[in-house]
Order: structure tokens, then C-alpha cells, then sequence
């Protein structure tokens, strides 16, 4: 990822979900864990490729995939940031190399809306999954908590 796209990218790679939950049980701990693999350092998320299509879908199916466990508490705040997510992934793709940082600053409105979710969904992991962010990387240096189903 270019250095340009690399503070969203550390803000959207850190608290991305997409959707609503449509499970009547949910379960925190499959959550956070499957949010941690999502949010990995290997994962399609963190190593998407804007000049290669089939890596966006893979990125965006991986977001997909976490929909389906994302707990009520988080689900508006996700669907904002996941709307924005995507939008941004699109977007970017579907332009040349040349023109990403001026498409990119075309969000930035989008970006300061959405912050109050973004923050909502680290805060989230944070004090539900135990992952500390570091400023350079927002990889996850933790192991998720084993009492979160309590």
C-alpha cells in the first residue's frame, strides 16, 4: 500500500466488520478471534493489492464473513465504518495510481463522520477482545480473553 493510503489503512484495517448480525446467539469470543485473523498481518485485509481486483473481493469477503458473528453492541458502528470501508476499496480501485490521493481526500468528509464508530469499534476490541493497538501497526498483541462468553 502506498504510504499515502497508509493511515486509513491502519484505521480501516483495525476496526473493520461489515453488516448485521443475524445470529440470535451471538459469541463474543468467536468474534474477537475471528476479528483478529481478519485484522493479521497475512490477512487479504492487510495485504490487499489496488491494482489487483481479486485481492479487494478477498478482502471484502473476509469482512463479509465476519458479519455473520458481530455482536449487537458494535453493529451500526460497524455497518458505518464497513459502508466506508468498502466505498473506499472500490473506489480506489477503479482509479489509476495517479489519481488515488486525490480520490482518497474526496472521503475525507466521509472519514471525520465516521470517526465517533471507528473509535466505538476499537474502543470494542479493546475492552472486549484485549487487543492493544500500536500506533505504527494495529495489529493485535494479545491473546483474546477466554471469559468473554461470561
Amino acid at each position: 500500500m502506498d504510504n499515502i493510503f497508509r493511515p486509513i489503512g491502519l484505521i480501516l484495517a483495525s476496526f473493520m466488520v461489515m453488516g448485521c448480525t443475524t445470529n440470535s446467539q451471538e459469541d463474543p469470543l468467536a468474534f474477537c478471534k475471528r476479528f483478529l485473523e481478519v485484522t493479521a498481518p497475512e490477512a487479504p485485509l492487510s495485504n490487499f493489492d489496488f491494482d489487483n481486483p481479486e485481492s479487494i473481493s478477498r478482502a471484502e469477503k473476509d469482512l463479509s464473513d465476519l458479519v455473520s458473528i458481530a455482536p449487537a453492541a458494535i453493529v451500526e458502528d460497524a455497518q458505518i465504518v464497513a459502508n466506508l470501508y468498502t466505498a473506499i476499496l472500490q473506489t480506489l480501485v477503479s482509479v489509476s495510481t495517479s489519481d488515488r490521493a486525490g480520490t482518497l481526500q474526496q472521503f475525507q468528509t466521509d472519514i471525520d463522520r465516521a470517526f465517533p464508530s471507528i473509535e466505538a469499534l476499537s474502543s470494542y476490541g479493546s475492552l472486549k477482545c484485549g487487543v492493544i493497538y500500536e500506533e505504527e501497526s494495529p495489529v493485535p498483541t494479545v491473546p483474546i480473553p477466554l471469559d468473554l462468553n461470561n
